[in-house]
């Protein structure tokens, strides 16, 4: 038996297999609401609560007098699902991490085969800032961002983008909640990655991106280990306090 809490859940398989029947693509038109609603055999208001449901999981959009859109496929929304659990410690920071450098070192021989001369040198200009940043003590997340996607910019997959947002989106929520990470030789360890990614043959780039991840992955667990002490040491002071009071 369908209840009316689970009806918007089969209007909204009924819309997804509609959208795949007419072969619609991004940016195409849906039918009007009221053809839907007598297509699919339902109420308006199930189909508006379906459809709404449908937008803010990026499937859909509107736009004001002209009717509901096929969305332009993204990850981006899964992120606003995500568990507020993965932002409460370094040790699901270090597991993020982790699931990154996968993606990443699976993609590093491809790029060494399609980089440019011109990518190269870009890469070149975005390390150089990261140098001026260490050398004022700054921290420069956003070269950072713009360095690994400039890294897999030539191939081409918008996936991998929306993948690698996500990872970043990840961890500025987390360092929001969690002590600064500190990491004094990034530039270099970027810097090695281009200088592998010239001389793919005698060099490998493989290593030097684990390397990258490797240095990382040190100081998150190191923060980690720091921030459990921390939260450690506040649990027995609220303990002691409450015993003062009772």
């Amino acid at each position: 038996m369908v209840t009316k809490e689970s009806l918007y859940i089969v209007v909204q398989q009924q819309l997804l297999a509609l959208i795949q029947d007419r072969h619609l693509k991004p940016h195409d038109a849906l039918p009007s609401e009221g053809e839907l609603a007598e297509s699919l055999n339902v109420s308006r208001s199930s189909l508006r609560e379906a459809t709404r449901s449908l937008q803010s999981m990026g499937v859909l959009y509107a736009q004001a007098g002209k009717g509901l859109f096929l969305q332009d496929f993204s990850l981006t929304p899964i992120l606003d699902r995500l568990p507020y659990r993965l932002i409460t410690s370094g040790t699901q920071l270090a597991e993020v991490l982790q699931v990154r450098a996968a993606l990443e070192r699976g993609l590093i021989a491809e790029v060494a085969s399609t980089v440019t001369a011109d990518d190269l040198l870009e890469l070149d200009e975005i390390v150089a800032g990261m140098y001026e940043f260490e050398r004022a003590g700054r921290t420069f997340p956003e070269l950072d961002r713009r360095f690994h996607l400039k890294l897999y910019e030539r191939l081409g997959n918008s996936l991998i983008t929306d993948l690698l947002e996500i990872f970043w989106s990840l961890r500025d929520r987390m360092q929001a909640v969690l002590p600064p990470l500190q990491v004094a030789n990034l530039a270099a360890l970027h810097e090695n990655i281009v200088i592998a990614l010239r001389d793919p043959y005698t060099l490998d780039p493989v290593a030097a991106l684990d390397q990258h991840f490797l240095d990382i992955k040190d100081r998150v667990e190191h923060m980690s280990t720091n921030l459990k002490s921390i939260q450690t040491k506040d649990s027995d002071i609220s303990t002691e306090m409450k015993d003062t009071h009772a």
